[in-house]
């Protein structure tokens, strides 16, 4: 369990520039959040149809408790922001993540499927042991559609705005008091509200006394067709080619992540039966097969070293009793560190596990030193008379000849890893738990070695003579006592030479000591320097930018050419391409827009990932008017980026100097890609209202422009309740305009007829 201290605000606007964007709900909610409790860094990134504010706090912040006074930051400002906009607050924890992604298709309408999908699968989901939250994404909403007849809205002197003024000013439940009926007390409200298409037609309008005809109430049905309707489509999920709808599991932050893959895997069958329609669930992402082989390798690891261990103690202590006496540690200061690790509220977790596998050679040090004394000491004490209190004066003896020794030995080593526990950022973050893991057994392998070892070795160690009195068949036994004078051992006669020689020769073995410490130190810039490096999972996001302003749909046919080619490609499993503008958790993709696509691809995991990705995207750049691609493997939450922040104090002044910091960052070596948000700028069309113009025909400046509004884009007018489900209200289907000329035409309702827009306004386009 992993919090970054940062709490992201995502709003959609679809349709508004980067400038509304800014306006309209970057700045109104920085300002805003800027209070929040404990705030270090506030970033604020508005591009066409997004908002997106990072908020940073410090380490060892309550995420939960800031991320309330976030939300009711957001809840404040809400009255200054559009209606359609709706901000969403994500914390910056590993639970927030989805640990299964799926990808779900079948022969309905994906407004249907959507339907089914949190009527049938999501309940079932959540009720999973450990599951958070499963949401669909990608299906087109549905809105109550108020399309008004142009003819029909100008005979009763009505405008667009008239309708939106008509339904917010309708269905509200009021409440006015309380009546007294027969001694009891009845609160009484008045209003009805707006629960059907029937009753939002049957709505009246507000009439203009200018307005032609002899009298009666017009109501929106009126002078506008009311329908059902799905939304326009403002982004595209397709998985292997097809259309999809994504579906995405999370986990509470005690959740077992492996536990709840299987869960989820073992119910997709009954989920596609239960969906029907050719239903078809496809696993993306699932973070459990990762995990579960990288456990396995570590589990393996740790095993084949506790094996070798005991292996290597057996060959050099040359002893049965005495490897076992040593190797009783491995397990002994195990115990002790998996009960550090549930005291201090870890898991067992990869890093946790490569410290005990790290850790499973380091803890015999201590007890081989202990055994070896103790063995020693045996071979110089008379065991003939008094053999248990000998054998304790000797144990004793060899204790505290090496206590001390192994004692700052260990401690040593602890006072390496402990300082990492302190390190502060993502950094400490991740390490902490390895850390601490490690200094845990370590200490645990100190208390063995001078606890329980040694009485292990009072219990179990025999006189060392013995065993060579009967090797020595006919030879003549050495006296008791004589351990000390004995000739040395193989071993010994192998090193002694070397050890005379190196103190014969002092200064020559300082000045090789000094020569290795400097060749070490040389290598030190030819290693590679990243915090996680390649993370070996048998995924890739790929990344395809089409130039600013590009439509979705250009967007979607220049994506499928990429999909054919990752299609064909071998060692390609799964592709899913996400496109447009989303809210949720595909705001934090890294090109989130019309003019992007991003492709979460699956790959076969015995392939080789890193040439699979190089093939993959020379492929990639030979498509000619495709944009430009980045390939990325899989990284979790880190990244390889370095930004660069460039401020200027004007627009131009700004292009300029990222111009230069664009071209001077390409010009290095080890750059991949070169990328700027500045270079996502897109022209963008101003309609300045002529005042004077519109008065003359009857119409302020509002007027026009919530007219133009809901011309060119449906215009937001609230919403309604529709079968316990709360649905848009959109007023205008919209219109497709080609070019500029196109827009200064556009027909503007009055009065007296409709006139050109270029008649009330003057439309040009600026960067």
């Amino acid at each position: 369990s992993l919090e970054i201290p940062a709490i992201s605000v995502v709003s959609v606007m679809p349709g508004a520039s980067a400038e509304v964007v800014d306006e309209q709900v970057g700045r109104p909610l920085e300002r805003a959040l800027n209070i929040v409790e404990g705030l270090e860094t506030s970033t604020s990134t508005s591009r066409s149809g997004l908002s997106n504010i990072q908020l940073g706090f410090e380490y060892g912040t309550d995420l939960d408790r800031a991320r309330n006074q976030v939300e009711r930051a957001i809840s404040n400002v809400g009255t200054q922001l559009p209606d359609d906009v709706e901000p969403a607050a994500f914390a910056g924890s590993v639970a927030d993540f989805p640990i299964v992604f799926l990808a779900v298709s079948s022969d309905e309408e994906l407004s249907s499927l959507a339907a089914d999908l949190e009527r049938l699968t999501v309940p079932e989901l959540q009720k999973l042991e450990g599951v958070r939250s499963a949401e669909v994404s990608g299906g087109p909403e549905q809105v109550v559609s108020i399309v008004p007849d142009g003819a029909e809205l100008a005979r009763a002197g009505a405008t667009p705005a008239d309708i939106r003024t008509a339904l917010e000013e309708s269905g509200g439940l009021v409440p006015v008091g309380t009546v007294d009926d027969g001694g009891t007390t009845v609160p009484v409200q008045a209003g009805s509200p707006l629960d059907s298409l029937e009753a939002v037609g049957n709505v009246p309008l507000p009439r203009s006394e200018d307005a032609p005809g002899t009298g009666g109430t017009t109501t929106i049905g009126e002078v506008a067709a009311v329908r059902l309707a799905d939304q326009d489509q403002t982004s595209i999920t397709r998985t292997n080619g097809e259309p999809t709808l994504a579906l995405s599991v999370t986990k509470t932050p005690d959740g077992d992540t492996v536990g709840i893959s299987h869960a989820v895997e073992e119910m997709v069958p009954a989920l596609e039966a239960d969906l029907g329609n050719g239903a078809r669930i496809t696993t993306v992402f699932d973070q459990a097969p990762y995990i579960e082989q990288s456990i396995e390798d570590l589990t393996v690891e740790g095993l084949l070293g506790l094996a070798f261990a005991v292996l290597v103690i057996l060959v050099f202590l040359a002893s049965l009793r005495s490897t076992l006496v040593t190797a009783i540690s491995i397990p002994l200061s195990l115990l002790a560190t998996f009960v550090g690790i549930s005291a201090l509220g870890y898991s067992l977790n990869l890093l946790t596990l490569a410290a005990i596998t790290l850790s499973v050679g380091r803890v015999v040090d201590d007890s081989i030193v202990v055994i070896e004394n103790i063995k020693r000491h045996y071979g110089t004490v008379d065991l003939r008379t008094d053999p248990a209190g000998a054998k304790r004066r000797a144990i004793l003896g060899a204790v505290r000849e090496v206590a001390g020794a192994i004692t700052a030995s260990t401690l040593i080593t602890v006072a390496v890893f402990v300082p990492i526990a302190f390190v502060g950022d993502v950094t400490g973050e991740l390490f902490r738990p390895f850390a601490l893991t490690t200094t845990i057994a370590l200490l645990s392998s100190l208390v063995v070695s001078l606890t329980i070892v040694p009485v292990l070795a009072y219990w179990f160690l025999r006189d060392p003579r013995l065993a060579r009195r009967r090797r020595a068949a006919g030879a003549r036994p050495a006296p008791w006592g004589a351990g000390a004078g004995e000739a040395p051992t193989r071993m010994a006669r192998g090193y002694l030479p070397v050890l005379r020689g190196t103190q014969r020769h002092p200064w020559a073995t300082l000045g090789a000591s000094v020569l290795v410490l400097g060749g070490t130190a040389a290598l030190l810039p030819v290693l590679p320097t990243n915090l996680l490096g390649d993370t070996g999972q048998n995924t890739m996001t790929i990344e395809q930018e089409l130039p600013a302003g590009t439509a979705l749909q250009v967007t979607s046919e220049q994506a499928s050419r990429t999909e054919e080619v990752l299609a064909s490609t071998e060692g390609i499993e799964d592709v899913q391409v996400t496109m447009g503008t989303g809210g949720g958790l595909s705001a934090f993709l890294p090109g989130s827009g019309t003019n992007s696509a991003t492709f979460s691809v699956t790959t076969d995991a015995e392939a080789d990932q890193e040439r699979l990705r190089r093939d993959v995207g020379e492929q990639l750049d030979a498509l000619d008017g495709a944009g430009e691609f980045a390939v990325r493997g899989a990284q979790g939450f880190t990244s390889s980026d370095v930004e660069i922040s460039v401020s200027a104090p004007d627009q131009d002044t700004l292009a300029a100097a990222d111009a230069a910091v664009v071209e001077a960052m390409r010009d290095l070596d080890s750059t991949g890609q070169v990328t700027s948000n500045l270079a996502a700028t897109q022209p963008t069309v101003v309609v300045t209202v002529d005042r004077a113009a519109a008065a003359e025909r009857g119409l302020t400046e509002e007027q026009v422009t919530g007219s133009l509004a809901g011309t060119v884009n449906p215009l937001p007018a609230g919403s309604i309740d529709l079968d316990a489900n709360s649905v848009a209200v959109t007023i205008g289907e919209g219109r497709a305009v080609e070019d500029v000329e196109a827009l200064r035409g556009l027909p503007v309702p009055t009065a007296g007829g409709a006139v050109p827009l270029e008649d009330l306004a003057e439309v040009e386009e600026t960067l």
